[in-house]
């Protein structure tokens, strides 16, 4: 029989014995090894189940605080930006009429109101590109980012786009630099201004002084949607620029302090804004100014945690310090704002501002913006002063309350919907229709020197993008088609479009039109549409 084995680490030989007595220390030391790691992995899972715990209850903490809205997209997540989920694109067959139609206001900013500005002009170094309203020839914020914004998603392609935006995003934050509350400016400082346009703010490069919370709105969803549509390219410009994130610091310190208008907060280095009244010229009406109540300071307001301003997207005075369409969308693009600091700029403080910032003016809308109609029910109102007064309304200018889910800001489903039966009804002091019903939609006081009865093609336009109801969307195409013989006009009389209207060359009304033509085309059209002349 063979011999009984040898106990571990015995072999007889001793140079065998001793290289097993090593290993077998080794495979000790490897075993405990192995045990310290498994108890430092479970105890970093304690760790981290524990971190998840704390932010869960900070969350739901916050949450509680601060009640959040229910996105108007459900594909997006909560506190991340996102592009709108309006316009609803559709597929169907359009007439030679709308294609052509479509085509020619798509293009329109580009073909006829667009300047490159040379370097051998000495505005070159404040950008290159200016953006004429149409038959205005200044540039507003609001409408020149509104021009060329159909063009965003073309600039991954088309680098002479993509140059034309840069110059206007440069432009626009050397402008908002150089007077954050103006709303339009002139190309060079070689204007003389009168007396009383001095008196309303006009200098310099002003056109004119109209604090609109909007048009530092449009800036913002300019650069995210270029940073969306052009990554790459938009990420290296707004990272070497320097004009255009002074411009963004700047604006959100102007709509922080003007959460606090009534106290007279203001930015560090700049004057509080004032719009007293300018009496007329003798024999020039047109040359005074209404004003705001109190000396220019404007009607009073109470905190709301919303940012106040003086004039709508009208151009008009505001009856109420707080315009609730403004708000939405400034809590939107401040959502965009925290995505490019983080990504773009990789900012965590100007993260958090804009997000903070975000969050206190969407809780004043929350709070103070859905009053109870006895009809519709519960709906947001267009104007509040944070001390229970509100103006039931809209206009047909962008922002509107018809606008929300265009703009992207997350809106009760009900109240919106609600708000919008309130709108497109005679219930609403600014809703027209014609005599035989024919031709229906919302105008603006803006216009009712020329007819207190009026309806304008952007509130239609505006109608159509913003309905996922393809019946309605062609109905308002078809208004809009026999209300025009040329592109898109500012307001038009409902009982005889074609002969009364104001402005026939209005570029923001025309971008808006070739927007929602593409929302209809099918993708052969949209083929055509988008080819440049």
């Amino acid at each position: 029989p063979p011999p009984p084995p040898l106990p571990r680490g015995e072999t007889g030989n001793a140079a065998d014995d001793g290289a097993l007595l090593q290993l077998a220390r080794e495979e000790a030391a490897l075993d405990q090894l192995k045990a310290e790691v498994e108890k430092l992995e479970m105890n970093n899972r304690i760790i981290r189940d524990s971190v998840k715990s704390l932010d869960l209850n900070a969350q739901q903490e916050q949450q509680q605080l601060q009640p959040q809205p229910q996105p108007q997209n459900p594909q997006q997540e909560s506190g991340t930006a996102a592009l709108p989920a309006f316009p609803v694109q559709h597929s169907i067959q359009l007439d030679s009429r709308a294609l052509t139609l479509g085509r020619e206001c798509l293009w329109d900013a580009l073909r006829t109101c667009t300047r490159i500005i040379p370097p051998s002009d000495p505005e070159h170094a404040h950008g290159s590109t200016f953006v004429i309203t149409g038959d205005i020839d200044d540039l507003w914020l609001r409408d020149s980012a509104a021009q060329v914004h159909p063009y965003l998603p073309l600039t991954k392609t088309d680098e002479s786009l993509a140059s034309m935006v840069e110059g206007l995003m440069r432009r626009q934050g050397f402008y908002i630099q150089y007077e954050p509350y103006a709303n339009a400016f002139r190309i060079d400082t070689k204007y003389k201004f009168s007396a009383n346009q001095m008196a309303m703010g006009r200098h310099g490069y002003i056109s004119t002084d109209d604090y609109e919370l909007d048009s530092g709105c449009y800036f913002l969803r300019m650069l995210f949607f270029y940073w969306k549509h052009n990554p790459h390219r938009a990420a290296e410009f707004l990272r070497q620029d320097d004009q255009v994130l002074p411009a963004v610091r700047l604006l959100l310190q102007l709509w922080t302090a003007e959460q606090h208008h009534e106290e007279d907060a203001t930015v560090p280095g700049r004057p509080l804004y004032r719009r007293p009244p300018v009496p007329p010229e003798p024999g020039k009406p047109w040359t005074g100014a209404k004003g705001l109540p109190r000396n220019g300071k404007g009607s009073p307001v109470g905190f709301t945690g919303m940012t106040w301003s003086a004039f709508r997207p009208s151009d008009d005075e505001q009856q109420h310090g707080y315009l609730v369409p403004s708000n939405m969308f400034a809590v939107v693009v401040l959502g965009y704002v925290g995505e490019l600091a983080r990504h773009v700029w990789q900012d965590q403080q100007l993260e958090h501002t804009a997000l903070q910032l975000r969050a206190a003016i969407d809780a004043g809308i929350q709070q103070h913006a859905i009053v109870q109609h006895p009809k519709y029910g519960r709906i947001y109102a267009y104007e509040v002063d944070g001390l229970g007064q509100h103006l039931l309304m809209d206009d047909a200018n962008v922002p509107s309350l018809l606008s929300i889910p265009y703009l992207g800001y997350a809106a009760d489903p009900e109240v919106y919907q609600n708000t919008r039966r309130f709108l497109l009804s005679a219930d609403n002091p600014t809703f027209a229709q014609s005599r035989d019903g024919s031709l229906r939609g919302i105008g603006s006081p803006h216009t009712y020197s020329a007819s207190r009865h009026n309806i304008w093609h952007m509130a239609l336009i505006m109608q159509g993008l913003t309905s996922a109801d393809l019946t309605e969307k062609q109905e308002v195409l078809r208004q809009i088609l026999t209300s025009t013989n040329g592109k898109m006009h500012e307001s038009l009389d409902p009982d005889n479009p074609i002969a009364h209207f104001t402005r026939a060359w209005f570029s923001w009304a025309n971008s808006l039109f070739g927007e929602f033509v593409l929302s209809l085309a099918s993708e052969a059209d949209r083929v055509q549409l988008l080819t440049k002349f």
